[in-house]
């Protein structure tokens, strides 16, 4: 009986590479590569993981990107390993070496398959050695403050709850983390939606892709997506159609009471994502979701527990306070 090698080698590598390879997803090329050597040398060719690579994420045809993949153990390869599947974070301790500076942010947003958006941008770590990068609260904004992206998303008027729910089931983001001096990379966006609420603030839609972290003190690493302008939004008030903006585009490393973290410790949990196992089971997407809504009500339930003892501060301290006055009072009179 012919071997798998004999029988593949009847036909032209190029007619593999060319009609049969590139038509393969990721998961797809990379098992195909462990069924015979012959395939295996196929399937590593730098430029098939290239072409892969872009095509799923456009962002990294950036120049800046493009020389941080070069330096890769494999390339392409190697970076594709990283950034597909789920990352999960590893607890990391006294002995690692610190968080590196300069980390690359590439983010692609997507509205039902169409890509809307897309940049790559550098994260200025480099400042944090002077002390104000890593004592602020740590934020990434990818859009300038004056900057929207325009979208040929239309809210059609009416039921304002359910545009919500489309848009949070329409919505996908890819946002990866690229430390060019480690050469690793991790996507820590949850790629699907996990909330989609209106701010009564701003009164933009925020849609958040979060990733939670559970290892040491549990935090939410969130992508957010803030979408309106101010004569939308005056228009869906009145009930009618308007054209939506993409206004907002951020990272931001949040703690259980929901405060930003500071640079130093978030550049940490953003490290142990680079570093942490990686998962490509089916229904991630969504077990990224239970994960949010579990962690949501873990902190609905410490705040619960804060107030509770706040309160019992509150009023330990009004009984001393009393206590204390009845007895000055008391040694008054006395006197």
């Amino acid at each position: 009986m012919a071997s798998v090698d004999d029988s593949i080698t009847t036909l032209h590598s190029d007619i593999i590479q060319t009609q049969i390879l590139t038509r393969l997803d990721g998961p797809t090329l990379a098992s195909t590569a462990s069924t015979s050597s012959y395939l295996q040398t196929l399937c590593t060719e730098q430029k098939l993981w290239q072409e892969l690579s872009t095509a799923t994420w456009p962002s990294i045809k950036d120049p800046r990107v493009v020389q941080a993949i070069s330096s890769f153990p494999s390339g392409y390869r190697s970076f594709f390993a990283d950034s597909y599947p789920f990352t999960e974070h590893t607890c990391r301790s006294e002995k690692h070496d610190p968080p590196t500076a300069g980390l690359i942010s590439a983010v692609d947003l997507y509205y039902r398959g169409e890509l809307i958006y897309s940049k790559v941008q550098e994260m200025e770590t480099e400042k944090g050695k002077s002390g104000w990068f890593l004592t602020s609260p740590f934020r990434v904004d990818i859009l300038d403050p004056k900057e929207s992206v325009q979208t040929r998303i239309q809210y059609p008027g009416g039921d304002y709850d359910a545009w919500v729910k489309h848009m949070e089931e329409s919505m996908r983001l890819s946002w990866i983390v690229i430390d060019p001096i480690k050469k690793r990379s991790a996507n820590i966006s949850s790629r699907k939606a996990v909330s989609a609420r209106r701010n009564w603030l701003t009164g933009d839609l925020e849609i958040r892709f979060s990733t939670i972290v559970t290892a040491a003190a549990a935090a939410e690493v969130a992508a957010v997506v803030s979408c309106g302008s101010a004569e939308a939004w005056k228009e869906v008030d009145e009930e009618v159609g308007g054209e939506v903006h993409v206004r907002d585009v951020r990272l931001q490393v949040e703690d259980i009471e929901g405060k930003c973290m500071k640079g130093k410790d978030s550049l940490v949990i953003l490290q142990g994502l680079l570093e942490g196992k990686r998962c490509c089971k089916d229904g991630e997407e969504r077990r990224a979701k239970e994960r949010y809504e579990e962690y949501v009500g873990t902190k609905r339930q410490w705040k619960e527990k804060k107030e509770c003892r706040e309160k019992a501060q509150d009023t330990i301290c009004m009984i001393f306070g009393f206590s204390l006055f009845v007895l000055l009072w008391s040694f008054i009179l006395l006197r």
